[in-house]
């Protein structure tokens, strides 16, 4: 997620079984798979982001690197999919201008992107300065992966992912999670809304195409307002409902109303967004506050927009 070009010198925290990479690494990748490149300063970004290490390559490019590898898995689903959604979304997006191959010192794919100018959502959306239009706009995004027609694409080309499905499993997984830092995760402030939403019945499955992640740090703000979209790794098919998590992550109670009436949401799936908004706010805060990972505070924020609702 946030993508602040300043670098402090200090290098991303890495979790258990994530891969070592260094500047050393990736300069070594760059200058033997992109000879094109070779002569363009590399250096790295001080991110919040969970799944992969980024580094900007001279003033237009941005090299990824996966740190395991399911977020290889979701860069995957990236080079296939982008393309395909490019006439589809208006906003700006990554154009994937390298796809850089294992090595013996570092074994998974990576790119080299063009670098989408602005700053990430995150710090407007903490401090509450969302514009009235972020709900236009985050409903045309929306609409725009909906409107995918699924039929035309094969079963072995779908993307597949941990999120799209019933509300009851995703909630149920919640009281097994615990973790050696945070301890176990205690559902009991969020399990109100999620018991109305799972005993407000089952809206149309669809299923339709879903960004999946549509919080703050995977929105591109320039001038005040969204023009870009990141980070398709979670790309997914399913319950309409999971892209209806930035009501919630992202705008305030005037902001979901817009939202809501430009999408004609009804009440069912209205109900399974807020919960799913909540679930994946609990999870964010539960597991990040403790390693002081900047997305702690956006998804307490998320939980709190929708219990205020």
């Amino acid at each position: 997620m946030q993508r602040v070009d300043v670098w402090d010198g200090r290098m991303p925290t890495l979790f258990e079984g994530e891969t070592p990479i260094d500047l050393d690494n990736v300069r070594a990748l760059v200058d033997s798979q992109c000879q094109q490149w070779r002569g363009l300063p590399l250096r790295p970004m001080t991110t919040s982001g969970t799944e992969h290490t980024t580094y900007r390559l001279g003033d237009d490019l941005l090299v990824r690197v996966p740190r395991d590898a399911e977020a290889e898995a979701g860069l995957r689903k990236e080079i296939d999919w982008l393309p395909r959604l490019r006439q589809r979304v208006t906003l700006e997006m990554p154009v994937i201008e390298h796809v850089g191959q294992p090595t013996d010192t570092y074994p998974h794919i990576w790119t080299v992107n063009h670098w989408v100018t602005g700053e990430d959502a995150s710090a407007r959306v903490l401090s509450g300065a969302v514009p009235s239009s972020w709900a236009d706009t985050l409903a045309e995004i929306v609409a725009s992966f909906r409107d995918v027609d699924l039929s035309t694409v094969t079963p072995e080309h779908l993307p597949r992912g941990q999120r799209g499905g019933q509300l009851a499993e995703r909630a149920d997984r919640l009281a097994e999670r615990t973790d050696p830092v945070s301890g176990p995760l205690d559902p009991t402030s969020i399990s109100g809304l999620i018991d109305d939403a799972i005993a407000a019945g089952t809206p149309d499955p669809g299923p339709v195409l879903l960004h999946a992640d549509l919080i703050p740090g995977n929105l591109v703000v320039r001038d005040g307002q969204l023009v870009g979209l990141l980070d398709f790794g979670t790309l997914t098919t399913g319950y309409a409902a999971w892209d209806l998590t930035p009501a919630w992550w992202v705008l305030d109670r005037a902001g979901r109303e817009r939202f809501r009436q430009v999408l004609d949401v009804d009440d069912v799936s209205w109900s399974w967004g807020r919960a799913f908004a909540a679930i994946q706010g609990l999870m964010a805060d539960w597991f990040y506050a403790p390693r002081g990972h900047d997305l702690a505070p956006l998804g307490a924020r998320a939980v709190a927009q929708a219990l205020a609702d």
